[in-house]
C-alpha cells in the first residue's frame, strides 16, 4: 500500500480493485500532522478492502487544546469556523473518489473527533457514521437531530469514575435522540495498540452501514459537488 501527497493531505486507494465503496476520512488532533496517522490507516486498510481513505492536514485547531479550559461559546465560535473549512475539503474528496455523503466516515482524534462530531450532530451534515477517540459532542445537544447515522466513541484515558459517567451520559442523551451510539472507556493512549484494534472494529462497522444493499452511489464526472 502506497500513499500519495495532495496539497491538504494524503490518500490511499482502496486494497480491493475497482471503485471504492466507501470514503474514510482521518482528522488528527490539534496541531499535529497527517503524518501519524498512515500507520493506523494501513493496519485498518485491508479489513475494509472497498475503502479508501484521506487523511486531512491543518485542521485550524482551536485554542486550549493543551489542556486549558475553553469557554464553551469561544469553542463553539472555533468549531463553526473549522466546519467551514473543512466543508469543501470533504466535497472535493467525495467528488474525486465519485461518491455522495451517505458512503462518508469520518474518523477524528481529539479535536479532530469533536469537529466530526460538531459537524453532524449541530450541523446537520449527512454521512454513514463518525468514529471519534477522545472526544465528545458539546452539550447540550440540539433537541431534534436526524437518525441516519452511527457514532461511536473511544475514550483512552486512565479509567475513572467521572470519565466512565461523562462518557454514559453522552451516549444516553445520543441514544435517546435516535441515533445509533455506542462507547468504550479503553486505557492506554489515544494511538495505543488496543485502542487501534477496538477502533478498527468499529471502523468496519461504519464502513458496512456506508456499503449497505446495492444503493452505492457513484457521482456522475460533471456533478460539481458532492453533497
Amino acid at each position: 500500500m502506497s500513499w500519495v501527497r495532495f496539497r491538504e493531505g494524503l490518500q490511499l486507494d482502496p486494497v480491493a480493485q475497482g471503485p471504492p465503496e466507501a470514503l474514510v476520512v482521518l482528522l488528527h488532533d490539534g496541531d499535529a500532522s497527517a503524518a501519524p496517522l498512515t500507520a493506523i490507516a494501513q493496519r485498518w486498510a485491508p479489513t475494509v478492502p472497498r475503502a479508501a481513505f484521506t487523511i486531512l492536514d491543518r485542521l485550524d485547531p482551536v485554542d486550549g487544546q493543551s489542556g486549558n479550559p475553553i469557554d464553551i461559546s469561544t469553542e463553539w465560535t472555533a468549531l463553526d469556523r473549522a466546519a467551514r473549512h473543512l466543508a469543501p475539503r470533504l466535497e472535493q474528496q467525495l467528488h474525486f473518489y465519485r461518491l455522495d455523503a451517505s458512503h462518508l466516515v469520518l474518523v477524528g482524534f481529539g479535536y479532530g473527533g469533536r469537529l466530526a462530531l460538531h459537524m453532524v450532530l449541530h450541523q446537520r451534515w449527512s454521512c454513514a457514521g463518525v468514529l471519534a477517540f477522545t472526544a465528545r459532542p458539546i452539550l447540550p445537544l440540539p433537541r431534534a437531530l436526524r437518525i441516519g447515522r452511527k457514532v461511536r466513541l473511544i475514550e483512552s484515558v486512565a479509567a475513572g469514575p467521572v470519565v466512565r459517567s461523562a462518557l454514559r451520559d453522552v451516549v444516553a442523551q445520543l441514544a435517546a435522540r435516535g441515533i445509533d451510539t455506542r462507547g468504550v472507556l479503553l486505557v492506554g493512549s489515544t494511538l495505543s495498540d488496543e485502542v487501534t484494534r477496538h477502533g478498527g472494529a468499529y471502523l468496519v462497522e461504519l464502513v458496512a452501514t456506508a456499503q449497505e444493499g446495492d444503493h452505492v452511489h457513484h457521482l456522475d464526472q460533471e456533478s460539481s459537488h458532492a453533497w
